[in-house]
């Protein structure tokens, strides 16, 4: 009789439980030593998070952020935002975790290159998470095969970089997230397709830097539900069909790449879609019918693009039912806002700014959006006025219908008491609103931005607004308001900014606002103000901007001023203040690096060039927010001045110099007022002072020795004065761009350089003043009256010995002509002579020219058109070389010869030539034209020729000859940087530190110097380490600056393209516009730094594959591994964390927004400060590993 079954299998399940059991406490050991390896590799642990993990603990289930399974075996590693630190290797201890199937890691500073410390197959692991980390290199090909049964992929957010393998999504059977946005992954998606993920369901590659077009058969069999492709470089028309077969799709964002033609039709088969975003793409076409068949968008982005004709009433009524968030800002739309908007019922944002929408406002349409929470209409041409009805609205947050042409009044209805509206800003600025500011504001209490300004408000200020107790910004310019300033401001105390400038307000400066004590900046500039600049202003920490110009202020200045730590911008121009300067008011003990009001407001700088227009100090900051050009164009200050010196500056947040090292003003206009006494020796310690206006004063004595410190130092009026002695002290002010010192009493010769490059007119009505502009110093004086003769006077002579004298002075003469005809005879003979041998001379000399040319010395050379050319002079700036000849540069380089010739590049050829005196100098032959302009040639070389910098390579003379340009410059004995640099490790050895910071600054001085000192500015185009020579001294020159310029205005076939610079040195924006700027120099400047610092080259296949430079220091950068881009030759010379700093400014040169890279005033200012301790500390910098 057999044993019962339920026996049978009671003792299979105790020997199964048995062996698992064993089997789990054989692995336990295992996974305890593969956890503590993955410790072992952990450098920082500052929350303790992996404490409990000991090697003396049984089982590592009760350890942070391990779960097990229900046989103890670990399962889980999950340490999300634990400020976990070092480089990480996954094949020493991933491999022996045999059933783990998360790993999350996200959040933390962990590093390593993820091509090589992924093991090869991690079959159990379903969830990989290393998001947020500094991961480095590139995407394993085999990662999604080797680990066949993954579910979600993230490696958002590290600083991987490369192509996408084409076969990465081969294996990926099981995938259902990929996320890798947040990198640095370039080159296309041709050949990646989704189609070998059949349950891929999210698909994330946004922030990063692919580029190329959308392959056609990317989404092919799609199941996804979201697509997220945002902030890359991809361009070209969106293929036919790309979403047809992703009818699940919910959410598609496309949003700021380079993407062009229609919107794509396809889309209308997502019938699911809630969140569809297309901004910043170059999109062109009207809206399309289409849309109205995505019933359930909620969320529709389609800004800045190029968008025409009106928005379809059918669309909007067809997506009112779900649309909760539509923005089409940014485009050229026209036409009335559709009246289909009354039926969006759950539409929250409403975004239609900078389009060209007209017709009446709707208010009955949008005053029934119950729903609506935003509603931004700005930059349209809306007529009709602002109705009180809008308040219907009683979620209304933000509302702005700022630069509009709205008319009538603000209803007094607007905020009605007891209704708790949330209303946090009202922009209205920017219309043609008249009357005055109703007093019922007052009830919007959560108000924060209240911005009225450009208007046509008359009136007085309402006192009632001081009961906003979350009003930050309170802008009210250019209006006609009267009366005083409502000293219960001072009530405000979150208020940032305070803008009451270009009004009629009287009475005095309140002292109550030092209550407000987060006030940043505040702007009373012409209006009718009264008495004294009150000393309680002192008190505010935070103050950054203080404008009291153009008013009927007296009294002293405030010493007390100098208490406001942030202050940078101080315009008292225009008043009648009194006094001495505070010798403190520009120093400050502390500066914060941020200011909200720097760098979240559009702030536009009008100058008042030189103070041609009075009332208006050297200019004025404005507020630009909400104004158009157009508007801006018809204020006093800007009409009135009209070709008299005044432009516009647009700084968008943050551009004023901002450097915590210096803590000190940068902006002081204290002209036309009646200061008297010196200007005091602190203000030399105002290192960060730009612009200095203290004109049309009383001042008295000398300029403080001092002043040779302002190294910052680009403006400076100090005309109408009485001040007196040398100017010598401003020749170390090497960015002065404008000076004017005329109307003084200064004496002795005006310092060389660019100070004597200003006009005349600079200098006038100095007595004592000499040297250039003005006539050379020790001339003779007026040519004193010539002696009268009275007809009986014992001094005059007789008739007899006039006579006498005559006669003798005939005979001279008569002498004289006979040898001057002998002598012409014979000058004739010797002529006739010396012509016959020139003749052979020159045929011998255009014989070397030709045969050169044949030996591969020269192109060849064209002086057709030349009867004699080798007896064209050189029209030189240099008077050593006044009596140079064509024919001596052909004796000075033996014919041009292979042998002289030194260098060549994209605008000629550069020969050595020995002069007979043995003076050395350059000569560039510049490249052919297909059309030439003896003008223009002539023009650009004059102006050249006067550019001197001691960081400049001179421009000593120029010839034409036939069809040939020639340049004549000052031979630098140390060659260019790239030939020391890059000329092989020996040269590079003697290129020390020190040496390559003395070359740093001085290319920069010298960019620096084109880009502010030159007028018009000059920008180089063509930047780069061979275009930065070197004397015997090491000191940097930089050449062929203005080239670029000349050859685009001698050679109108040449491309644009072609004179934009040199690959690896080339801005990305260069690729798109080709349109030349400052900030573009500044960026190949950065390269040059980058080359200091790393000793590589810009572009070299086999140190970066198809990526330069600048990808691969950026890469580093990003994986925290800066050490390692240092040059090998200086590592371990202890002058690495110096070099850390320049590789610093360097990246900030070499940032992809060109208006986040600095000036190269800023530039020179951060290499001239870098002050370093004896120690070297490299603290906060780690190799990788």
């Amino acid at each position: 009789m057999g044993r019962p079954p339920g026996r049978i299998n009671s003792c299979i399940r105790w020997c199964f439980l048995l062996l698992s059991m064993a089997t789990a406490a054989s692995s336990l050991p295992l996974e305890i030593d593969a956890l503590l390896r993955f410790k072992d590799q952990v450098q920082q642990d500052p929350s303790h998070s992996l404490a409990s993990w000991e090697s003396s603990s049984s089982s590592p289930c009760n350890w942070i952020g391990i779960e097990c399974d229900s046989a103890a075996r670990v399962q889980s590693i999950s340490l999300p935002n634990s400020n976990l630190a070092g480089p990480l290797s996954f094949s020493f201890w991933l491999a022996h975790l045999s059933f783990l199937h998360t790993l999350d890691l996200s959040g933390n500073h962990f590093t390593g290159n993820l091509s090589t410390i992924l093991p090869r197959t991690c079959t159990a692991l379903q969830v990989l998470n290393l998001s947020g980390n500094y991961f480095f290199g590139g995407l394993p090909a085999t990662l999604l095969s080797g680990c066949g049964g993954i579910r979600s992929l993230n490696l958002s957010n590290n600083a991987l970089s490369g192509d996408i393998p084409s076969n990465f999504l081969s294996g990926c059977d099981y995938l259902l997230t990929l996320d890798l946005s947040g990198n640095k992954f370039t080159g296309g998606l041709s050949g990646v397709s989704i189609s070998f993920c059949p349950s891929l369901l999210h698909f994330h590659l946004a922030r990063n830097l692919i580029g190329g077009t959308l392959p056609p058969t990317l989404l092919s069999n799609c199941s996804l539900l979201s697509l997220d492709f945002s902030s890359n470089k991809i361009s070209g028309a969106v293929p036919d069909g790309f979403f047809a077969t992703c009818g699940a799709l919910i959410s598609v964002d496309l949003s700021s790449n380079a993407l062009f033609g229609p919107l794509p039709s396809s889309l209308q088969s997502c019938t699911n879609m809630t969140s569809l975003n297309l901004t910043a793409n170059q999109f062109s076409s009207q809206v399309p019918d289409f849309l109205s068949k995505l019933t359930t968008i909620e969320k529709l982005h389609i800004s800045k693009n190029h968008l025409v004709g009106s928005l379809p009433d059918n669309v909007i009524s067809n997506l009112c039912r779900t649309l909760v968030n539509l923005d089409v800002a940014g485009n050229n739309l026209s036409g009335p806002l559709p009246t289909s908007f009354v039926s969006c019922t759950k539409l929250q944002v409403l975004t239609l700014a900078n389009n060209k929408l007209n017709g009446d406002l709707p208010n009955a349409v949008l005053s029934g959006l119950q729903a609506m929470e935003v509603l931004r209409l700005e930059f349209n041409a809306f007529t009709g006025f602002v109705d009180a009805t809008l308040m219907n609205c009683s979620k209304l947050r933000i509302l702005d219908l700022s630069a509009n042409f709205l008319s009538g009044s603000i209803p007094e209805e607007m905020c009605p008491p007891f209704n708790g509206y949330v209303l946090e800003q009202l922009l209205l600025a920017n219309n043609q609103i008249s009357g005055t500011i109703p007093s019922s504001l007052m009830n919007c209490l959560h108000l924060k931005i209240l911005d009225l300004s450009f208007n046509k408000l008359t009136g007085s200020i309402p006192s009632q607004l001081s009961y906003l107790p979350t009003l930050e910004r309170l802008s009210l310019w250019y209006n006609q308001l009267s009366g005083g300033i409502p000293k219960e401001l001072g009530n405000l105390t979150m208020l940032q900014s305070l803008n009451l400038n270009n009004n009629l307000l009287t009475g005095q400066v309140p002292a109550e606002l030092s209550q407000c004590s987060d006030l940043e900046w505040v702007n009373l500039n012409n209006n009718l103000l009264t008495g004294t600049i009150p000393a309680e202003l002192g008190h505010l920490q935070k103050l950054t901007l203080l404008q009291l110009g153009n008013n009927t202020l007296t009294g002293n200045i405030p010493p007390q001023l100098a208490n406001c730590s942030q202050l940078l911008w101080v315009d008292f121009n225009t008043n009648l203040l009194t006094g001495s300067i505070p010798a403190t008011l520009g120093r400050h003990s502390t500066m914060s690096l941020r200011n909200p009001v720097l760098y979240g407001n559009q702030l536009v700088y009008v100058r008042n060039s030189m103070s041609s227009c009075k009332g208006f100090g050297m200019g004025i900051m404005l507020d630009y927010t909400g104004i158009t050009q157009e508007a801006l164009a018809t204020t006093p200050f800007m009409s009135a001045c009209e070709g008299r010196g005044i432009k516009p500056i647009i700084y968008v947040g943050g551009s004023l110099y901002d450097n915590p090292e210096n803590r000190t003003i940068q902006y002081l206009d204290l002209s036309f007022n009646q200061l008297s006494g010196s200007i005091p020796e602190e203000m030399g310690s105002w290192l960060s002072l730009i612009s200095l206006a203290l004109s049309h004063n009383q001042l008295t004595g000398k300029l403080p020795l001092s002043f040779s410190n302002l190294h910052a130092l680009g403006v400076m009026d100090i005309s109408y004065n009485h001040l007196e002695g040398s100017l010598s002290v401003l020749s170390e002010c090497t960015l002065l761009v404008a000076i004017d010192v005329s109307n003084n009493l200064f004496s002795g010769e005006i310092p060389r350089g660019q100070l004597s490059t200003n006009p005349v007119q600079s200098f006038a009505h100095n007595p004592g003043l000499c040297g250039p502009p003005l006539g050379p110093c020790g001339a003779a004086g007026a040519t004193p009256p010539a002696s009268s003769c009275s007809g009986g006077s014992s001094s005059c002579q007789s008739k007899e010995e006039r006579f006498n004298i005559l006669s003798m002075a005939n005979s001279i003469v008569l002498a004289v002509l006979v040898a001057l005809l002998c002598m012409s005879a014979f000058l004739v003979w010797m002529g006739l002579t010396v012509k016959s041998k020139n003749k052979k001379k020159e045929q011998a000399l255009l014989s070397s020219l030709n045969q050169s040319s044949s030996n591969g010395g020269s192109s060849s050379w064209n002086l057709s058109g030349e009867r004699e050319p080798l007896s064209i002079n050189v029209a030189t700036f240099e008077r050593p070389l006044r009596k140079l000849t064509f024919s001596q540069l052909i004796e000075a380089t033996n014919g041009f010869s292979k042998e002289s010739m030194v260098g060549t590049g994209g605008f000629g050829e550069v020969y050595r030539a020995e002069l007979r005196d043995g003076t050395v100098v350059a000569i560039k032959k510049l490249i052919q034209f297909s059309y030439q302009g003896d003008r223009e040639f002539t023009a650009e070389m004059e102006t050249l020729g006067k550019i001197k910098h001691r960081n400049l390579v001179p421009l000593l003379g120029y010839c034409k000859v036939g069809e040939e340009r020639l340049l004549v410059y000052e031979y630098m004995q140390g060659g260019s940087l790239e030939e020391v640099l890059h000329g092989g490790k020996e040269g590079r050895e003697r290129v020390t530190w020190d040496i390559r910071k003395q070359i740093a600054k001085g290319a920069a001085r010298g960019l620096a110097f084109l880009h502010h000192n030159c007028i018009p500015h000059i920008i180089h185009r063509d930047m780069k380490s061979s275009n930065v020579l070197l004397d015997r001294d090491w000191e940097a020159r930089v050449s062929d600056f203005g080239m670029a310029r000349l050859i685009s205005a001698l050679d109108t076939h040449l491309s644009v393209s072609t004179l934009a610079g040199t690959p690896g040195y080339v801005p990305p924006e260069y690729y798109q516009s080709f349109r030349c700027t400052t900030k573009g120099d500044i960026y190949s400047f950065g390269v040059i730094l980058l080359e200091l610092v790393t000793g590589q080259r810009p572009t070299h296949k086999e140190e970066f594959g198809d990526n330069n430079l600048v990808g691969w220091v950026k890469q580093h950068v990003g994986s925290n591994s800066c050490l390692d881009v240092l040059d090998p030759v200086l590592r371990g010379t202890g002058v690495e964390y110096e070099m850390m700093h320049y590789l610093k400014i360097a990246c900030d040169c070499l940032d992809e927004l060109p208006s986040r890279r600095p000036s190269m005033l800023r530039v020179v200012a951060m290499l001239k400060e870098l002050a370093f301790d004896d120690q070297n500390s490299t603290s906060g910098y780690q190799h990788s590993s």
